[in-house]
């Protein structure tokens, strides 16, 4: 009798036992399963999200990168860094320069190797916050480390503030090798056939002007039309000028500047003819 009862308490002790090891094996491959999943849902977000920041589509790109940050899973911190990085630039690539300095920063933390880029950006950013902002005294030298660094798209912003601050010959030195890399750049050209036309350097605002005319960008054409307006008035070509004048009153504002230099051109034009 107490034989028995000594095998059943052994064999209930190896029942409890095997539940036990059983259990454990399961938790074991349960939580397997789940890191596995997590990693896949991690990555797969990323692949998207890296998918729409190649394609320029950065606030789709925004939302999945954020969302295989927020994807828990073991061992996935150089992982994180990477997507981090594409995050940060989606936000900057998308002018929200607040939230791009955010995610610099996190990364900035414990960076070792791309220190320089992250602060270079972070720069950038806000820069370009300054500008937005009038700001144009602390947001040049930004946009100058910016130039020397290789990002020559800046040149167009240290030109506009350079102009904003009366500092002419920066003004031209930078729209100019502007233009050098973007010569269709409307803006660029109106702004430099404007000063030379107010120094009386007429061939070259005339160049300017013909630049900016015959481009593909059009999103300058009214003050540009109306700079070609005054360029002709001033070189006494008043028929010329009148006709462009005409032109331009046909699409855009008649504002009282523009009233006056048409009374101006309708006397001149009348004497000339």
């Amino acid at each position: 009798m107490k034989q028995k009862e000594v095998s059943k308490g052994r064999r209930i002790g190896n029942i409890i036992s095997m539940i036990v090891i059983m259990a454990v094996i399961g938790g074991i491959g349960a939580g397997g399963v789940y890191i596995y999943n997590s990693m896949q849902d991690k990555t797969a977000y990323r692949e998207e999200g890296i998918a729409y920041y190649n394609a320029g589509d950065y606030d789709n790109a925004i939302k999945k990168l954020d969302s295989s940050l927020k994807q828990k899973a073991f061992f996935a911190e150089p992982l994180d860094r990477d997507t981090r990085l594409y995050l940060a630039d989606s936000y900057y690539l998308s002018k929200q320069y607040q939230k791009a300095i955010k995610q610099y920063d996190i990364l900035l933390e414990t960076e070792e190797e791309q220190v320089a880029y992250l602060t270079l950006q972070k720069q950038m950013c806000q820069a370009f916050i300054d500008f937005n902002n009038s700001k144009y005294e602390s947001a040049l030298p930004a946009f100058q480390a910016a130039i020397e660094a290789g990002h020559v798209e800046c040149t167009l912003y240290a030109g506009v503030c350079a102009a904003e601050l009366g500092k002419s010959d920066e003004m031209v030195a930078y729209l100019t090798t502007y233009l050098s890399y973007n010569p269709d750049n409307a803006y660029a050209c109106t702004m430099l056939a404007d000063y030379y036309l107010k120094q009386g350097v007429y061939e070259t605002c005339h160049q300017y002007l013909l630049q900016g005319l015959n481009g593909s960008d059009r999103s300058c054409d009214e003050q540009l039309l109306y700079v070609e307006v005054v360029y002709y008035e001033y070189m006494h070509e008043y028929n010329t000028a009148y006709e462009r004048l005409c032109e331009y009153m046909e699409t855009y504002p008649v504002t009282d500047a523009v009233q006056r230099e048409y009374d101006f051109l309708s006397t001149r034009q009348t004497l000339e003819s």
